[in-house]
């Protein structure tokens, strides 16, 4: 069983620059608990739930970018890695996630505890892995995703 199989993709990335509430809200939103910190093809680190709400309890409203909160040099794992081997990973790192690279060492996917467990228990099956071809017949390349742009906060009725 190859990462690959069972990693999210596409990952759903955010930029340095983004203010901290932000990233929370979009996990929030999203009901995920990593986002990998990415700028242009390039993992920067990664950023989970808990280290945004301890990112709450010491700069209150302060407005700081993610950059600040993330950890930096992420340790991440191929997608043609075995299952094993990134369950190796999260325990050994003491991590809950891991960005998945392309042998171009460029973001693909990520792969959680989460999604371990569910193989685990029986409740995640390998998810399906066609490539949609390039949109020739318009003339159109296909386009890659961009990272989500830091975006003033909104505030929150309370």
């Amino acid at each position: 069983m190859k990462v690959s199989q069972y990693m999210s993709r596409p990952a759903l990335t955010i930029a340095p620059q983004t203010e901290f509430r932000r990233a929370f809200d979009l996990m929030h939103s999203r009901r995920i608990h990593h986002l990998p910190v990415v700028e242009g093809d390039r993992v920067l680190g990664i950023v989970a739930e808990r280290d945004l709400l301890l990112a709450a309890a010491n700069f209150g409203s302060a407005e700081v970018p993610v950059a600040e909160i993330m950890r930096g040099a992420p340790v991440c794992v191929s997608e043609n890695a075995a299952l094993k081997q990134a369950a190796r990973l999260l325990v050994v790192n003491h991590i809950g996630s891991l960005p998945v690279l392309n042998s171009r060492k460029v973001l693909v996917g990520i792969i959680t505890e989460t999604d371990i467990f569910k193989i685990a228990a029986g409740m995640l099956h390998a998810r399906q892995t066609t490539k949609k071809p390039a949109n020739k017949a318009a003339g159109k390349p296909v386009a890659k995703k961009k990272a989500v742009k830091a975006s003033p906060a909104r505030k929150r009725k309370t």
